[in-house]
């Protein structure tokens, strides 16, 4: 067996660990990976979060040069446009992190995109693990995250210590980067359906005058029970729309992703098809900052009540 260089080494407490994107769920891995003994190198447009950073130990980067030292790099913004401008825009790191840099991006983005990505990082001598997310900003701060990875073997192995720390449960999708990404476009077709679900359902138990709060303890207790109603079923009974964990205007963007994925594999997702139209729907009616849980106020008569 050919002994293993540096380069390949399993990246261990220590190492320099780039972080961009230091949003809910970026605070939450940059959290949980200063705590297992790592170095965080953080960038983000929000200088708020740049100095939350350097308060909990991590260093925040003014430059890429500032993370030239960094094994591996995070990339944890929304979707394929900020990513590419994070990797090759103005500033882009792409030219400044060293040869062997893993980058690992965790946003949900058009499978295509990232499985072109990982050539053109080539190029420059960097690679790619295609990994991203799910569960959440809390997921995020205790680890306990989903993570769906399509990677050449070689190169998870060197940053599977770091991706344990952030996430509970790895999955291997795929030698090539590209599988996570199509993965994550059918998680996120089950997560829209169930979030416009259950807002359904609950839309319709107050136009019937039920309780909302005693039709969600109903609902949650037997077979209608999802995740995704015991974690946004709370915020429509007491109409928390500003308690924003995921926006409205992400899934539209998501589900808008999964039904490109439908249409280039030729299936038909109707009831994905039906959700991204509530989605829509509810972004047109003002609500698309608002959590997604407000996705709910589309099945009533007007969507910009806000009554519980």
């Amino acid at each position: 067996m050919p002994e293993t260089t540096p380069e390949a080494s399993p990246i261990a407490a220590g190492a320099a660990i780039g972080l961009v994107g230091l949003g809910a769920m970026g605070r939450g891995a940059a959290g949980r990976l200063l705590s297992a003994g790592y170095r965080v190198v953080g960038r983000d447009l929000d200088q708020a979060s740049l100095q939350w950073l350097t308060e909990q130990g991590g260093t925040a980067a003014r430059e890429p040069a500032d993370l030239s030292d960094c094994d591996a790099v995070i990339v944890f913004v929304v979707n394929d446009r900020q990513t590419e401008a994070v990797l090759y825009g103005e500033d882009g790191l792409v030219g400044s992190l060293k040869p062997g840099c893993v980058v690992i991006t965790c946003s949900t983005m058009p499978p295509a995109y990232v499985q072109a990505l990982a050539p053109r990082l080539a190029a420059d001598g960097l690679r790619l693990v295609d990994a991203p997310v799910s569960g959440g900003r809390v997921g995020a701060q205790k680890g306990t995250m989903t993570i769906m990875i399509g990677a050449a073997p070689e190169d998870l192995a060197r940053v599977r210590p770091v991706l344990e720390v952030i996430g509970g449960r790895l999955f291997h999708l795929g030698d090539q980067p590209g599988a996570g990404a199509q993965m994550k476009v059918i998680n996120q077709l089950m997560c829209g359906v169930h979030i416009a679900a259950a807002g359904e359902a609950l839309a319709m138990a107050k136009r019937l005058g039920l309780s909302l709060a005693q039709t969600h303890e109903v609902l949650g207790s037997g077979a209608a029970g999802s995740w995704m109603l015991g974690d946004r079923g709370p915020r429509m009974v007491d109409a928390a729309w500003d308690d924003v964990a995921s926006a409205v205007d992400i899934f539209v963007k998501d589900l808008g992703l999964v039904l490109d994925a439908a249409g280039d594999a030729g299936h038909p997702a109707d009831l994905a098809r039906a959700a991204h139209a509530r989605f829509v729907a509810a972004s047109k009616a003002g609500l698309g900052g608002k959590d997604d849980s407000a996705v709910m106020l589309t099945y009533l008569d007007d969507p910009s009540e806000h009554g519980g």
